[in-house]
């Protein structure tokens, strides 16, 4: 066995094992990950100051809200329906605001939404990587052993560079040392290194405008993500309270048809008393029996109805079926207390804020600039193509592998020339591209069109909602009092049974339509200022009601003074 020179051998082998451990034990999956996660906050934070309404940062993996959900108070024996039995004792009265809250931490469509934005920042930042210098490191190192019972040791270092510039120009440089010693036999050792530096700059084709289209479109794709993200937000806080309320509005109708139920038994024992006695024909006393036995089944199918609504909104929380809750009935009771303010603008107005304010509209806007844009890349494709290529290289002697001054260096430089003979695809896409700008303009043109419509539909709602829940407050009086009166003439023989069952089935349609006037103003408000793209929502999913407005006419103010 021949002795080995093992100080050589650790001068090749050494530090690559010391780099390799090093990287393996700094370089982990946790660290890539935190690393990712720190670039992605970065491009949100600094991309969401140009959207408004869009907070500069994005939680995901986020915990399910299982503490808020259980800090939630026990309903209190009124918040419970007075027909219902099978509701759990021991549900938790959810209120509109805790809706809210646990809605943007548990919704699963929400944190989906969540990570669309992370996906997209996570895009963005590599494409932004991509004009960053990029270096690389080869490392290889060994013995070899023959049948000659020779032994060697052989190193080899390969660092290299690369950097892409907006202007095409691509800059690449590399660095190649191989060291190789015998340790048997002829202790001859071999070491050489070679410096490669190449810049190629396109001159005519591929320049700033073709190279920068990807990480223009980036930049763009993440507003656009943004811009989606603050609309989907304002969609889904309204699509939650909107649930909320009609899941109050078929709880109320339950406790209408309950009510209902109750004055058909006594007005049914009522006219049984008075056929035994002599004063009521059968005829009519079977009619309230008959009546009796509809309220019954309708106020079953009310209860089916509010019930499946309930389990559908705890899917849209993202609360597991079997957790038990109520929605505070207080929200609807404050409805019918509160005097709904008017929009402080008219719908003249409410017009040009949504033209002005609509995140979807301006994108599409910009989808214009994107399309016309690419028509020019494209365009700049049928060119020919024409690259300048400079470079030199350097190497060592044999014997030396850090004297470049003693080796031998040398330059180049060239051009490259791609003649447009051949341009059938790219006349293709240029084409395309022109297809595709006028039909985003054509996009555009008609969304701003669609927007004044959906504006003028929400007016045209709320002023309707508004008549309708005047409307049947006044009515439910009336049928209140109709309700009153039919009963005493009932009583003095002076109304028939038809009468005052007639009477009891227009208190219950008006009460139920007067639930459904209070939650269709509500919504109607609501869907207003989000069509408009006003709405404001804090970061813990809040609504911050009439600020949009407020943001709004101040802004309006300060462009006029200016």
């Amino acid at each position: 066995m021949p002795k080995l020179n093992f100080k050589t051998i650790a001068l090749f082998i050494w530090p690559m094992l010391f780099l390799l451990v090093l990287f393996g034990v700094g370089c982990t999956a946790a660290y890539h990950r935190e690393q990712a996660e720190e670039r992605a906050a970065s491009v949100v934070a600094d991309k969401s100051r140009q959207v408004p309404g869009m907070r500069s940062e994005v939680k995901i993996d986020q915990e399910p809200a299982e503490d808020l959900l259980e800090a939630l108070p026990s309903a209190p024996s009124e918040a419970y329906l007075e027909s219902a039995s099978k509701e759990d004792t021991e549900a938790r009265l959810l209120d509109l605001n805790n809706a809210l809250l646990i809605a943007a931490v548990n919704s699963r469509e929400y944190q989906e939404r969540k990570e669309q934005v992370f996906l997209q920042a996570l895009s963005l930042s590599s494409e932004r990587n991509r004009f960053s210098p990029q270096w690389f490191w080869k490392l290889s190192g060994g013995v070899d052993y023959d049948s000659e019972d020779d032994w060697s040791a052989e190193g080899r270092s390969e660092p290299e560079f690369a950097w892409l510039l907006r202007t095409g120009a691509q800059v690449s440089a590399s660095l190649s040392t191989n060291a190789f010693q015998f340790l048997t036999g002829d202790p001859a050792t071999a070491a050489r290194s070679v410096f490669d530096l190449t810049v190629t700059q396109p001159l005519l084709r591929q320049g700033r405008l073709s190279t920068l289209e990807p990480l223009t479109q980036a930049e763009q794709d993440m507003l656009y993500e943004l811009r989606d993200f603050v609309r989907f937000q304002r969609r889904f806080t309204v699509a939650v309270l909107a649930d909320y309320y009609r899941l109050l509005e078929r709880r109320q109708r339950v406790e209408n048809q309950y009510m209902n139920h109750e004055n058909l038994i006594r007005i049914r024992r009522r006219a049984e008393a008075l056929g035994e006695a002599g004063r009521l024909p059968e005829l009519q006393v079977d009619r309230a029996r008959q009546d009796e036995l509809s309220a019954s089944d309708s106020l079953e199918q009310a209860e089916q109805d509010y019930y499946r609504a309930l389990d559908e909104f705890k899917l849209t929380l993202g609360i597991e079926p079997e957790f038990s809750i109520l929605p505070d009935p207080a929200e609807l009771a404050d409805l019918r207390d509160r005097k709904m303010p008017a929009p402080p603008i008219g719908r003249q107005e409410s017009i040009q804020a949504a033209l002005q304010n609509r995140l979807d509209l301006v994108t599409a806007q910009d989808r214009v600039k994107d399309s016309e844009r690419k028509a020019r890349v494209a365009k700049e494709n049928l060119r020919p193509g024409l690259d300048l290529i400079i470079g030199g290289s350097a190497d060592t002697p044999d014997d030396d592998a850090f004297e470049f001054g003693d080796g031998t260096q040398s330059g180049r430089a060239r051009l490259d020339a791609d003649l447009p003979l051949e341009r059938t695809e790219e006349g293709n896409i240029y084409r395309r591209r022109l297809v595709e700008y006028e039909q985003a303009r054509r996009r555009f043109t008609e969304m701003r069109d669609q927007t004044v419509l959906e504006v003028t539909n929400r007016w045209r709602d709320l002023e309707r909602a508004e008549s309708g829940r005047e409307i049947q407050r006044r009515s439910v009086e009336l049928a209140e009092e109709r309700v009153e009166s039919t009963e005493l003439l009932f009583d003095a023989g002076r109304a028939t049974t038809r009468d005052v069952l007639d009477a009891n089935e227009d208190l219950l349609r008006t009460q139920n339509q007067l639930a459904r006037a209070l939650v269709d103003l509500r919504i109607a408000a609501l869907e207003l200022e989000r069509d408009l793209d006003i709405l404001v929502i804090d970061e813990d999913g809040q609504l911050q009601e009439g600020r949009g407005f407020q943001e709004y006419i101040e802004s309006k103010a300060r462009n006029e003074n200016n």
